[in-house]
């Protein structure tokens, strides 16, 4: 099948949607409004893996803390030397997402990954649907080419010297 040509998603309602990065058309879940269980609107987030493995560790060490009957009253030096592996939960799934973004998480601290959403949510990016900047984030992608590629929604946003510095910019961090 085509890389250009859009892939049949999932039955509903009797309708096959279609599914194509190209324009953005990637179902309901990226929407760039999403509806709460609430009925309230709410814009779309999507994370970078780094985003995701910060926000895993950081829920991990706040079980560690809970499992530990320490609440929320807690050394901040002692949660910032608690060991990845000693986070990882029994759960294999858990563990297994673990490995993958410590792998593939490419900023690796706090201040790096907020350093990298502020470039990447700058006023010259705000054309960036949060997939893209999701992507953009997780790949690392050497230049403006490889990620019009990986990233085909791209090519009508930014020109390739444009896409350039945004990604010399975001390789200075990782």
């Amino acid at each position: 099948m085509s890389a250009t040509r859009p892939r049949p998603r999932r039955l509903i309602n009797g309708v096959i949607e279609d599914v194509d990065a190209s324009v953005l058309k990637l179902g309901p879940e990226f929407d760039v409004k999403q509806v709460s269980h609430d009925g309230e609107e709410m814009p779309l987030i999507a994370l970078n893996l780094s985003e995701v493995r910060l926000l895993m560790m950081a829920a991990m060490r706040q079980r560690t803390r809970e499992m530990n009957g320490q609440g929320g009253g807690y050394d901040e030096m002692e949660q910032d030397d608690m060991d990845e592996e000693e986070l990882l939960s029994s759960n294999q799934i858990v563990r297994k997402t673990q490995e993958y973004l410590s792998i593939f998480a490419r900023f690796r601290d706090e201040d790096t990954v907020s350093a990298v959403e502020h470039i990447l949510k700058t006023p010259e990016n705000a054309d960036l649907h949060p997939f893209e900047i999701a992507q953009l984030g997780s790949l690392s992608c050497e230049d403006a080419e490889e990620a019009k590629t990986l990233i085909p929604s791209l090519a009508n946003k930014k020109s390739d010297q444009e896409l350039q510095a945004l990604l010399d910019s975001l390789r200075r961090y990782g």
